[in-house]
């Protein structure tokens, strides 16, 4: 109970006198004031809490220490939430007043009911503060909680995007796969079941023009014949040597030449392809579109002295005008289809385009022994066209190798009117 001196003319109380107490039992706080009795009781507070100061710090510290496993490891006094805890329950014991004005307060609390105060307020203030960080932890676990489950959530999402690339990507490569198989497969099947074809070269003629071929022999003749007139159409002769072939041709009418050439051919593309076999050739030809003077087969000066007359007629004779000898430049590509045991031959020069097909309709038991040939021409040049001036020609043809590299024949139906013999020798 707070207690005033109304008998201000009495002598003050000894604590007033004194200014300071001091006891084992007790604690004192006595504060003054010449303005007001508040300022008086806000300096008693001040001067009290001054006095138990080390107390509650002890108190504090001893209570942190018994607490320190369920604080977090930098927690400390500081860390206390101790603002006027020392004063909490404490009250103004007495006042007084001078006769001078001045104002006077006394605070004194017993040290063992203020330790226990004391004792309960920092145990609350440290029971709300290990709540504070078991919230915060809390808070926290459940951030990283959530931060992790997000983290594997979104991991997951790129994993199964990954996987599903990953997947996508093994059906492409087995799709893949089994069309390489299927492919390699269906190669296989027509290797095994066109084996016979494929171990056929392309023949180096087809019916009047040269394929991509080379002979397979280095010297050769030719001569084409009319079993029904007897008349000489054609002779031939040729050199070969690796991927290159030589050849000189002259052409009749009747027996009567009127045309010839020289050629050279050179095989840039051997047979490229397992299943397809490719081949190309470039060449040039010199060539007579017509002689000065028709020739007879059937003299016998002509045959003893036909190098010469060639020669002169190509223009190479001082007596002879160059402008009977023309050139040209040609290629020859030949490809093979074994599905239809088919030679495909394109052949091109200024004079003439010509598309054929050999055909070998036993391969598997006489290879290319018998082949049946189609040849269409697009004859540019008037020179070269039959009477009847068809700039578009289709031909035809049976050849027969009786002797490999050796003899072979030909039966061909030419110029949309005449069939013809044809006879090769090859040494």
């Amino acid at each position: 109970m707070v207690t005033e001196n109304s008998q201000n003319k009495n002598s003050p109380p000894s604590w007033v006198q004194t200014g300071e107490l001091e006891s084992d039992t007790v604690y004192y706080g006595v504060g003054q004031s010449s303005i007001s009795q508040e300022e008086a009781d806000n300096d008693a507070r001040l001067r009290f809490a001054q006095y138990v100061e080390v107390s509650v710090h002890s108190i504090a510290v001893q209570q942190i220490a018994e607490n320190k496993e369920r604080l977090e490891e930098n927690y400390s006094y500081e860390s206390l939430v101790s603002t006027n805890m020392n004063l909490r329950g404490v009250k103004i014991s007495q006042r007084y007043m001078s006769e001078d004005s001045s104002y006077y307060s006394l605070i004194n609390y017993g040290k063992a009911e203020y330790h226990a105060l004391v004792t309960r307020e920092i145990q609350v203030s440290l029971e709300a503060d290990i709540r504070k960080q078991q919230l915060g932890h809390q808070a926290s676990e459940a951030l990283r909680a959530d931060s992790l489950r997000h983290k594997l959530k979104m991991d997951s999402l790129a994993l199964g995007r990954k996987q599903a690339v990953i997947d996508s990507l093994d059906r492409v490569l087995q799709m893949e796969e089994s069309r390489q198989r299927q492919e390699q497969d269906r190669f296989n099947l027509i290797k095994n079941r066109h084996a016979a074809f494929l171990g056929i070269k392309p023949h180096h003629q087809l019916i009047d023009v040269p394929s991509a071929g080379i002979p397979n022999s280095w010297v050769y003749f030719s001569g084409r014949w009319n079993p029904d007139t007897g008349d000489i159409r054609q002779l031939k002769a040729g050199l070969s040597l690796w991927l290159l072939n030589a050849e000189a041709n002259i052409w009749a009418n009747r027996s009567l030449i009127d045309q010839g050439d020289i050629s050279l051919k050179l095989q840039v593309l051997p047979e490229r392809g397992e299943i397809y076999p490719v081949s190309l050739a470039f060449g040039w030809t010199a060539y007579i579109e017509a002689f000065r003077s028709p020739i007879d087969f059937r003299e016998d000066p002509v045959l003893a002295n036909l190098i010469d007359i060639f020669w002169n007629e190509l223009g190479y004779s001082t007596d002879a005008p160059i402008h009977y000898s023309k050139s040209t430049f040609f290629v020859t590509s030949t490809v093979g289809l074994p599905q239809i045991n088919n030679h495909i031959s394109l052949f091109l020069d200024k004079r003439r385009i010509s598309l054929a097909n050999i055909w070998y309709p036993f391969p598997r038991n006489m290879g290319d022994a018998i082949s049946i040939i189609n040849q269409v021409d697009l004859i540019r040049s008037r020179a070269y066209r039959n009477r009847f001036d068809d700039a578009i020609q289709w031909q035809i043809g049976l050849r027969l190798i009786a002797i490999s590299d050796r003899f072979t024949t030909m039966l061909s139906y030419e110029d949309h009117e005449v069939w013809m013999l044809n006879f090769e020798f090859e040494l």
